[in-house]
């Protein structure tokens, strides 16, 4: 059995001092006056779509760990690869239980714990005993010099390790259920006689040992390569790990990271982000500068000279949602210029992105989730009205989400080769059942029903657009910034829901005005429902009111069951007297 290791000896030089006391955030909570007036408006709320996509989510998640059903990726490359659809859908699950329903965990914890099962799976990870050898087209030789691993983990590849380790410590923080921090907990199995074992701890250490080791403080996706959008979830997955174990990897990683990042990521002028920087050649491609330092450069040039913008809408919006966690300052200043580079409305509320052969397939998705971080509300509509009319959205069995249309060619950057190739469409099993697609062409954007070499629409924008739909502004960053404290778990809480008939907009515990606030939206057919309020403390004294009237008053009981008409809106405040 070989079981991998990190060499602790170059480990003490960088971990002597993290264990240094880490203040933790408090997390944050609205505070007024007992007995004031709640206006149940001032509390993020789902809409029926919203819900409708985490209904189709919460699905997704308890499917059979074998069964990667509407996880179209064949071959893994690419960011519609199920390591990207996992993690951005378990991203999804934990902001709307943090912001929207935060006093209800009973269906999304256990969701988001089978999602992080379902990335240990070996068919999301076992790509890289191939990848780890190296993509042609990075190397200055357009060779593959580099000896193969199947650990996941060990080196590189932090387009997997960044996403588990930040799905890994969201949990942690949203649940205090720290079983990933056990020995052994992490598992990679590759056959019967290798695995590859892990803990969160030590999941932290081999993605930090890189930062400080590395020619440059970045963490290679591919071999050679580094993305900053790849970057941005290990540092992430840092400052949630220190904020629950008082340590330092965040401080020591961002203080290399990020003027490094400046200098080579960013445009100073047009403040988009490059692409990917190369070790071996010293620069990172970008749409000012598409060359590889390779034979694939008389590629690119010819690209360029057909008219090809590299400049990429989804690049940014990743690196800029993502990094706006921990530098909101430097992305909210970069935003108009991003915003004026691709975005444009229309005069019918839409709202059309450039051409992105960067990340073809979702870059609507990801810049979408960038103005609703940035708290852009405009744009953040109109693009979500964008991709309503040209996504073919599907309403099923209470779910709502968008079918994966890809029955094009494209090319395809992140092919080892960067050929062109057919993009695979799903069996025939998985098709979605739908109409087809016949909005009118948008300007700039091609044939929406065929965009030629772009994909229309994958899977992981699917989850994407649910993440969009989900940010409040500044979600993200106050998720990351805010985490959730011990005695959240001693408030007030909601149980027993039944998802069948009820359709929850809001439930949250407002702890400066010790309430408990839950909203519902009316569902045709939904009937009588009832659910159960948790954590009353049975020495106090709690009123009920449904719909701005007194409902009863609940004395010396720790929990109580309130009956609803789930056919109807309802506003619900439990408030401790």
């Amino acid at each position: 059995m070989r079981i991998n290791s990190i060499n602790r000896g170059m480990a003490a030089i960088f971990f002597a001092f993290l264990a240094f006391p880490l203040l933790m955030s408090g997390q944050t909570e609205k505070s007024a006056p007992s007995g004031t007036v709640i206006n149940q408006k001032d509390y993020p709320a789902a809409d029926a779509k919203e819900w409708g996509q985490l209904l189709w989510n919460l699905k997704l998640a308890n499917q059979d760990l074998a069964d990667f059903t509407h996880y179209q990726s064949v071959d893994q490359q690419g960011i519609s690869a199920n390591r990207y659809t996992i993690a951005f859908a378990s991203y999804f699950l934990a902001l709307e239980q943090y912001h929207k329903f935060p006093a209800w965990r009973e269906a999304i914890q256990p969701a988001f714990d089978r999602l992080i099962r379902r990335m240990l799976q070996k068919p999301v990870w076992e790509y890289w005993a191939n990848e780890s050898f190296g993509i042609t087209k990075f190397e200055p030789n357009m060779d593959r010099p580099y000896a193969s691993s199947s650990d996941p983990v060990g080196y590189a590849n932090i387009m997997y390790s960044g996403h588990l380790g930040m799905m890994i410590n969201l949990y942690q923080m949203l649940y205090h259920d720290m079983k990933w921090d056990k020995p052994g907990s992490i598992v990679f199995q590759w056959d019967e006689k290798t695995r590859f074992v892990y803990d969160n701890r030590r999941l932290q250490e081999v993605m930090f040992i890189q930062n400080m080791t590395n020619p440059v403080p970045g963490i290679e996706c591919e071999r050679n390569a580094i993305f900053p959008a790849c970057n941005t979830h290990p540092i992430i997955s840092y400052k949630l790990y220190d904020q629950m174990h008082n340590t330092r990897f965040f401080e020591a990683a961002t203080s290399v990271y990020n003027p490094w990042c400046d200098s080579v990521f960013i445009n100073p002028v047009t403040k988009d982000f490059a692409s990917f920087y190369l070790i071996k050649q010293g620069w990172a491609f970008s749409g000012w500068n598409p060359r590889y330092g390779n034979k694939m450069d008389e590629v690119m040039a010819e690209m360029v000279k057909k008219g090809v913008d590299f400049n990429s809408g989804g690049n940014d919006g990743w690196i800029g949602t993502f990094m706006h966690a921990w530098r909101p300052d430097l992305i909210e200043n970069n935003y108009p210029y991003l915003k004026k580079k691709h975005y444009k409305t229309l005069p019918d509320g839409t709202a059309v992105l450039t051409k992105d052969v960067i990340a073809p397939d979702a870059y609507y998705a990801f810049f979408t989730t960038l103005a609703a971080e940035v708290g852009d509300e405009q744009a953040r509509q109109a693009l979500l009205k964008t991709v309503d009319s040209i996504y073919s959205p599907v309403w099923e069995d209470g779910t709502y989400r968008y079918p994966f249309m890809d029955n094009v060619p494209t090319v395809n950057l992140a092919a080892a080769d960067g050929e062109k190739k057919p993009a695979v469409p799903p069996p025939a099993a998985v098709q979605p059942q739908k109409k087809q697609n016949t909005a009118p062409a948008l300007p700039g954007q091609g044939d929406a029903t065929n965009m030629k070499t772009f994909p229309s629409h994958s899977d992981l924008a699917d989850r994407l657009i649910a993440m969009a739909r989900a940010l409040p502004a500044r979600g993200l960053y106050t998720m990351v910034n805010h985490p959730v404290d011990a005695t959240h778990f001693t408030e007030p809480a909601i149980t027993g829901v039944d998802l069948g008939k009820v359709i929850l907009k809001r439930a949250v515990y407002d702890r400066g005005n010790k309430s408990l606030i839950v909203s519902t939206i009316g569902k045709k057919d939904g009937g009588t429902s009832s659910f159960t309020v948790i954590n009353l403390n049975p020495a106090k004294n709690y009123s009920i009111e449904i719909d701005n009237m007194h409902h009863r008053d609940v004395v010396n009981k720790p929990d109580h069951i309130i009956a609803i008409d789930a056919n109807k809106a309802h506003d619900i405040i439990v408030r401790e007297k």
